[in-house]
C-alpha cells in the first residue's frame, strides 16, 4: 500500500505546546487538513497524505483484519 519512494504523511493530528512547557497531540480540523494537504502536495506532489477521509476509506481493511484475528483467537 505504501512505498518507500513516496513519503507518507498523517495530518489527522498535530503537536501543540501546553501552558507548562510540554507538548500534546490534538486532532486537526478539516480546514487545517485542507491547508496542510495543499502545502504538502505543492512541495512534494508524490507524497501520500493521510487525512480523515483517507483513513475512513483506505485503512478500514486493517481494522476488519484485526477484528477477524481477534474473533479467531
Amino acid at each position: 500500500m505504501f512505498s518507500k519512494k513516496h513519503p507518507t504523511i498523517d495530518i489527522t493530528h498535530k503537536t501543540v505546546p501546553t501552558w507548562y512547557g510540554g507538548t500534546k497531540v490534538v486532532p486537526t480540523s478539516k480546514s487545517e487538513q485542507r491547508k496542510m494537504k495543499a502545502e504538502i502536495l505543492k512541495r512534494n506532489p508524490k507524497a501520500i497524505v493521510i487525512d480523515n477521509e483517507a483513513k475512513k476509506n483506505d485503512i478500514d481493511w486493517i481494522d476488519r483484519i484485526e477484528e477477524f484475528n481477534a474473533f479467531m483467537d
